[in-house]
């Protein structure tokens, strides 16, 4: 029991980081290079940021969400 506790509060800190306080450019570069479950937290940003992003971030952007969906 308490190596479950123990393993539930690793992963509670791990899934605990935030993305929030990252640039754009960070945001989208760390979509080619962070494990798979961050994923999802970090798109979730992005889609947020989606309006207020220069041509050339949205544009990166795509090309990123492009090449996720091919893996």
């Amino acid at each position: 029991m308490k190596k479950f506790f123990l393993f539930f509060l690793f992963t509670l800190l791990l899934h605990a980081i935030d993305w929030s306080d990252r640039s754009t450019q960070e945001l989208i570069a760390a979509l080619g290079y962070e494990k798979s479950e961050n994923i999802p937290v970090i798109l979730h940003e992005l889609k947020k940021r989606e309006m207020t992003m220069t041509p050339e971030e949205k544009k990166a952007y795509r090309e990123k969400l492009e090449q996720l969906k091919k893996k």
